[in-house]
C-alpha cells in the first residue's frame, strides 16, 4: 500500500526491542481484519495493542485482541463548549462531523485520549491517515500498516510447531517461502527463540543446507545459540554453522579443525552415555566437514593428499572412528558348495565405467547386476548419509548384524561380487556380504577422496583394485593398516582399442578436442586460455568442448565456475572459435576432426576418454593434474612429453607439433604408448582373474 507521509509525521516504526503501546486505529471494523496476523504476532511479542475503529464489529480473528475502544462522539453538553462549537464549527459540519472518522475522533475524548498516550499509531485506510495528520501531535511515531507484515504469526509456539509438524510429515516438502517468512519473523524476537524450539531450527537448516539453499540455511542457524550447557549439543550447533558457511563460500572456514575435533568428542561422549543417535548425528556432521566436496573434489589441492595424517587425526584418534572402521563378524555358512555359478556386480554411482568389466564377466560366467545405487539413500553420489552412517555404527557395536537381508541372500547364492566405486551402494554391499563370498572392490578417483574408504570393513575384501598408481600410493596412505587382509592391485581401466577409428578428416591439425568438459574439476577456463594464446599467433584454430553442458546444482564454487567460464568464453579473443556439442555417445566423428586432444584437468586418476582419443592418434595434451601431482599425477601414467604444467607449455607443445611431419610422428607415437600400456584385453582379464575364484 503506497503512503505519502509528512516526514515529521512518520518517524518510526514498531520497536523489535522494546514493548510499546499500539493503537490500530480505522473508520470500519472490517479494514482491521487483513491485519490480524500481524497484530496477533504483535501481541504476542508483548506489545499493547489497542483495536480503534468507527463503525462494524472486528472479525473474528481479531478476538485475541481484546483491548478495543471503538470511537464514541458525544455531544458538547458543557455551554462554553457548545458556544465554542458554534463559533468555530459551520452547522453543515455539525452532524457530518459525528460520521466521519476525524470528526468522530474530535468529539471523543477518551478517543483522542487514547491516541495520546500511544507510543505508536497504525492508521489503516485513508480516513484514519487524515486522523494522523490532522490531530496527531508533532513528533507522534505512525507506522505504516504495510509495515506489519514480518510480524505476522509471531506467535513462536504457534509458528514453530505448525513447522515442526510439516517436517515430520515430510521433510522434502518444506516450503522455502515459508521458512523465509520465518526468518522474518524470527528477527523481529528480541528475546531470541525459546531453547526448546531451537532443535527444530537445526533441523531446518539441515533439509535447507541438503537443498543447496545454503544462504537461507545460515540465516536460520544465525538463531541457534551455540552457547549450552550440553557440549554435544554445543559441537553440533557449532558443527552445523560451520557446515552451511564452507558450503555457502565454496571454501573451506576457520574453525573447521577445531569444529571436527569437538564433534568427535562429542560422538565419543555420547557413545559413552548409550545415546546412539546424538554419537551418529555428531559422527555424520563431523564427516560432512571431513569431506566436503569443496575442500577435496573441485580445487588444485586436497589436504587428504598434501597431509592425510594431521587432517584426519582427531578422526583417527576418537572411539566412533575406530568403531566406524572396524572389523565385525560376517552371518552366512561360508560353504561355498551351495552356491551356484555367478557373480553379483554392483556398478555403483557412475555405472558406465562398469560396462566393459560386466561384458568381460559375462564371457566367463552368469552375471547378475544389483541396482542397488539406483535405489532411494544409495544413489547421487559420494555425500555422507545419516542413516548409513548409524546402520555402520550399529553394527560394529554389535546392534545390527544385517541390515539387508535382501544382499545377504543375494551374496549367498553367487561365488563372487564385483562392486565398482567405494560409494553408500558399496558400504551396504560390503556391510551385507555373506562370510565366505570373495568381494572385490574398485576405486576410481574423487571416491579416495570420500568418507566411504573409511567405514567400509576392508577385512571383508579380498581385492582392492585401484585404476593407477597415484591412486594406489593415495588409498595405502590414508587406509594403512586397515587393508593388513585386503591384496591391493593397480589395474588400468578397460578401454576396448580395436573399436577405436583412426581416420582424420580434412583440416584436424588446427582443432583442439576436450570430452566430458563441463565441470570445475575439468577445468575448461584453462582450455580457454590455450586456445586464446593459439589464436593471438593464427586465427584458425577451433576448439570443440564434447558432452553435456554445466548442470545446475547445489556446490557454489561450480556454480562460480561456471559463470566465470561463461564470461570467459563470450570475450571476443575466444568466442568465435568455440563449438559446443552437447551429450553423444559416438565420439568417434568428433576424434576425427580433431589433431590435438586436452586433458586440462585438475583431478584424473586415469582419464578414459584422454587415452581413447589418444589410440585414435590425436595427439595428447596432458595436464599434469594439479590434485594428484604429488602423488606422481599424469606423469605416472604417460610420457613425459605429453604432460605440461602451466598454459604456455601446453601452447609450446601444440605449436611445436602443429605441422607435418612433427604432428604425425607424434600421433603413431601416442597409438603405440596406449597399445603399450593400456591394452583393454590384458585390463579386462587382469579383472576377470581377480574376480571370480
Amino acid at each position: 500500500m503506497a503512503v505519502s507521509w509528512d516526514p515529521a509525521v512518520l518517524d518510526g516504526v514498531v520497536s523489535a526491542t522494546r514493548r510499546q503501546r499500539v493503537v490500530v486505529l480505522a473508520e470500519t471494523a472490517d479494514e482491521l481484519d487483513p491485519l490480524a496476523e500481524p497484530l496477533r504476532g504483535l501481541a504476542a511479542f508483548g506489545h499493547q495493542v489497542v483495536l480503534v475503529w468507527l463503525r462494524g464489529t472486528p472479525g473474528p480473528a481479531l478476538a485475541p485482541l481484546t483491548t478495543r475502544r471503538p470511537v464514541a462522539p458525544g455531544p458538547i453538553r458543557r455551554p462554553a463548549g457548545l458556544v465554542r462549537q458554534l463559533a468555530t464549527t459551520p452547522p453543515a459540519h455539525w452532524w457530518g462531523d459525528r460520521t466521519g472518522l476525524v470528526g468522530a475522533v474530535r468529539l471523543d475524548p477518551r478517543t483522542r485520549r487514547v491516541l495520546g498516550r500511544a507510543e505508536v499509531v497504525v492508521p489503516v485506510g485513508e480516513a484514519a491517515r487524515r486522523v494522523a495528520v490532522a490531530l496527531l501531535p508533532a513528533g507522534a511515531r505512525v507506522a505504516d500498516p504495510g509495515t506489519l507484515h514480518g510480524w505476522s504469526l509471531l506467535d513462536t509456539v504457534t509458528a514453530l510447531g505448525t513447522l515442526e509438524q510439516e517436517i515430520a510429515d515430510d521433510p522434502g516438502e518444506l516450503e522455502t517461502d515459508r521458512v523465509a517468512t520465518l526468518v522474518d519473523q524470527l528477527g523481529l524476537l528480541a528475546g531470541g527463540v525459546p531453547p526448546e524450539r531451537q532443535g527444530l531450527l537445526l533441523t531446518v537448516a539441515g533439509v535447507l543446507h541438503d537443498r543447496g539453499e545454503f544462504e537461507l540455511a545460515a540465516t536460520v542457524l544465525t538463531f541457534v545459540d551455540e552457547h549450552t550447557g550440553d557440549p554435544v549439543e554445543q559441537a553440533l550447533r557449532r558443527g552445523w554453522k560451520v557446515l552451511v558457511a564452507t558450503s555457502a563460500a565454496g571454501a573451506r572456514q576457520p574453525g573447521d579443525a577445531a569444529a571436527v575435533t569437538a564433534l568427535v568428542r562429542a560422538a565419543d561422549r555420547a557413545l559413552e552415555d548409550d545415546d546412539e543417535p546424538r554419537a551418529v548425528d555428531a559422527a555424520h556432521l563431523a564427516l560432512s566437514l571431513l569431506f566436503h566436496r569443496e575442500l577435496h573434489a573441485d580445487g588444485t589441492t586436497s589436504p587428504l593428499v598434501e597431509d592425510p595424517d594431521t587432517f584426519l587425526a582427531s578422526w583417527r584418534g576418537s572411539r566412533v572412528g575406530r568403531l566406524l572402521a572396524a572389523p565385525t563378524p560376517q552371518e552366512g555358512t561360508g560353504r561355498r558348495a551351495a552356491r551356484r555359478a555367478g557373480v553379483l556386480v554392483e556398478p555403483g554411482a557412475w555405472p558406465r565405467f562398469a560396462a566393459p568389466v560386466l561384458e568381460a564377466l559375462t564371457r566367463r560366467t552368469e552375471v547378475v547386476e544389483s541396482d542397488l545405487a539406483r535405489r532411494s539413500g544409495y544413489g547421487g553420489g559420494l555425500s555422507v548419509r545419516r542413516h548409513l552412517v548409524e546402520q555402520r555404527l550399529a553394527q560394529a557395536l554389535g546392534r545390527l548384524p544385517v541390515p539387508r537381508y535382501d544382499l545377504l541372500e543375494q551374496t549367498e547364492q553367487v561365488e563372487a561380487v564385483f562392486v565398482d566405486w567405494a560409494d553408500p551402494a558399496a558400504l551396504a554391499t560390503v556391510m551385507n556380504a555373506a562370510a565366505g563370498v570373495p568381494l572385490t572392490l574398485r576405486i576410481h578417483s574423487m571416491d579416495a577422496l570420500s568418507c566411504w574408504i573409511h567405514l567400509i570393513d576392508w577385512s571383508r575384501v579380498t581385492h582392492l583394485v585401484l585404476v593407477s598408481e597415484p591412486l594406489r600410493l593415495l588409498v595405502t596412505r590414508l587406509l594403512g593398516a586397515a587393508l593388513e587382509h585386503t591384496q591391493v592391485h593397480v589395474v588400468p581401466n578397460v578401454v576396448d582399442l580395436a573399436r577405436v577409428v583412426t581416420e582424420k578428416d580434412e583440416g584436424h591439425r588446427r582443432r583442439l578436442l576436450m570430452v566430458g568438459w563441463a565441470q570445475q574439476v575439468k577445468d575448461p577456463l584453462f582450455a580457454l586460455d590455450v586456445l586464446a594464446a593459439l589464436l593471438a599467433e593464427e586465427p584458425s584454430w577451433r576448439l570443440r568442448l564434447v558432452g553435456a553442458d554445466f548442470l545446475p546444482g547445489s556446490v557454489r564454487s561450480q556454480q562460480d565456475y561456471a559463470r566465470a567460464f561463461r564470461r570467459r568464453m563470450a570475450e571476443p579473443d575466444v568466442r568465435h572459435a568455440v563449438e559446443l556439442v552437447g551429450y553423444t555417445d559416438t565420439v568417434a566423428p568428433h576424434l576425427a576432426a580433431s589433431g590435438f586432444v586436452l586433458s586440462t584437468s585438475r583431478r584424473e586418476s586415469f582419464g578414459v576418454g584422454l587415452v581413447e582419443a589418444a589410440a585414435a592418434g590425436t595427439v595428447p595434451v596432458v595436464r599434469d593434474w594439479p590434485i594428484f601431482a604429488p602423488l606422481g599425477g599424469a606423469r605416472s601414467l604417460f610420457p613425459e612429453d605429453w604432460v605440461v604444467d602451466t598454459v604456455d607449455e601446453a601452447v609450446a607443445r601444440i605449436r611445436e607439433l602443429a605441422e607435418d611431419p612433427a604432428w604425425s610422428q607424434a600421433s603413431r607415437d601416442a597409438r603405440q604408448v596406449v597399445a603399450r600400456r593400456f591394452d583393454g584385453e590384458q585390463a579386462a582379464d587382469a579383472l576377470v582373474a581377480l574376480v571370480l575364484p
